[in-house]
């Protein structure tokens, strides 16, 4: 047995952001197409989010860590060089080209899966030579939304007992649910998107030759690999916080782990206040860290609550399918501040005037408030520039507002 490697808490946190990839702003020049490509590959996973009150989520976790960087430079990366692809990772994601292989395993599953068996079959007694149909057309005008297909099967809405926005993942066309399925299955994949819609191909006229000829990982060999991703993305991490980054069984990563763990890929680690094992990428890096950044509600960093409240003290409150007494906000950024998050704030970009409105100002326990103000008012100064808004509005809402108001964003 290895001897456990020992980290206090500040060490910790100092890993875990070194992972995620803050403290990489240097220079005044902009952020380079290698930049944005080398931090998807470092954090494995960019989640992918249809809410556009601020901007697209899967751009702000680049712009967190890298600064102001030409927003056209990841979409060229997924859909044009073919060197990340979208994909189920946490959650719909921006994945690295060289995890598909290791993805494969949980594609051919959902193509087995009893859910597809049975749609497949109930279509095909309804809609006979339906699925069929819909592959013909991808293969002869592809790539396709939804809205493009000559017939979308659209379906009759029932009543139902529930609130119709609780039934968002229920899918009111076959057509729909069948090019989700096939996606799932690996046989159609994301080739760009118009707006939010999801434009679908044939996964060999989108995912490069070369990876394609690579063979497919088996179901072990490719949690592994994802374990081993998620460990080095985290820093450090316990089982279920490694488990959470890919949703992986929490069961077969506590397996992983130990193999990895076995073959010295991995270091078996303990946290002061932490109450369960963890495990330590090797090659870690405990220094201090300098960062000023606006976090997306989805970022890879908050993703696991309890680890953000154990590592960083933050309560984490996504308040965004809230309808009644929101505390915080709808669209709420957590606000990075070297080693610790200090504030909270509502926004939203109003293209029509130009304007970014910050809605609420949130300031958090023990922070010094004029300080945070002024840092937080120079990055919202350099977001509203990256998004072309040339105006900002702070309103009166928070125990923030009114410093911020003070400092001039």
């Amino acid at each position: 047995m290895v001897k456990p490697v020992v980290l206090s808490a500040v060490e910790a946190r100092r890993v875990a952001l070194a992972a995620q990839g803050f403290g990489l702003q240097g220079g005044s020049a902009a952020p380079t197409l290698r930049q944005v490509r080398a931090l998807i590959g470092r954090l494995s996973a960019v989640q992918i989010d249809a809410v556009n009150v601020l901007v697209r989520s899967q751009y702000l976790p680049l712009y967190s860590r890298l600064g102001p960087y030409a927003r056209p430079l990841l979409d060229r990366l997924v859909y044009r060089r073919g060197v990340a692809s979208g994909y189920w990772g946490h959650a719909a994601s921006i994945l690295p080209i060289e995890l598909y292989p290791a993805l494969r395993w949980r594609m051919a599953r959902y193509a087995d899966s009893k859910q597809w068996a049975a749609f497949r079959a109930r279509v095909e007694r309804e809609r006979p030579g339906y699925l069929a149909a819909v592959m013909q057309e991808i293969t002869e005008r592809g790539p396709l939304t939804f809205g493009d297909l000559t017939d979308p099967g659209r379906r009759v809405r029932v009543e139902t007992e529930y609130a119709e926005s609780s039934l968002l993942w229920y899918r009111w066309a076959d057509g729909k649910t069948a090019l989700e399925g096939l996606f799932d299955a690996g046989l159609l994949a994301a080739a760009g998107r118009r707006g939010f819609q999801r434009l679908y191909d044939l996964t060999e006229r989108v995912i490069p030759a070369k990876v394609l000829a690579e063979p497919a990982l088996a179901e072990d060999s490719g949690q592994r690999v994802l374990v081993r991703q998620a460990t080095a993305a985290l820093g450090v991490a316990t089982v279920r916080e490694v488990a959470d980054y890919f949703r992986l069984p929490a069961a077969a990563t506590r397996a992983r782990l130990r193999e990895l763990a076995d073959a010295g890929d991995l270091l078996p680690a303990r946290v002061s206040g932490w109450p369960e094992p963890a495990y330590l990428n090797p090659d870690a890096d405990a220094a201090p860290v300098t960062t000023r950044a606006l976090l997306s509600p989805f970022d890879s960093l908050i993703w696991e609550r309890s680890r953000t409240d154990r590592l960083l003290g933050f309560r984490h409150v996504f308040e965004l399918y809230v309808t009644e007494r929101r505390r915080y906000g709808y669209y709420v950024l957590p606000f990075l501040l070297d080693e610790a998050i200090v504030g909270r704030v509502d926004l939203k970009a109003d293209q029509r005037t130009n304007t970014l409105h910050v809605l609420a100002a949130h300031l958090e326990p023990g922070g010094p408030a004029d300080t945070v103000a002024s840092e937080l008012a120079t990055e919202l100064r350099q977001l509203a520039g990256w998004l072309g808004l040339d105006a900002i509005e702070v309103a009166d809402r928070g125990d923030l507002a009114a410093y911020l108001r003070k400092a001039r964003p």
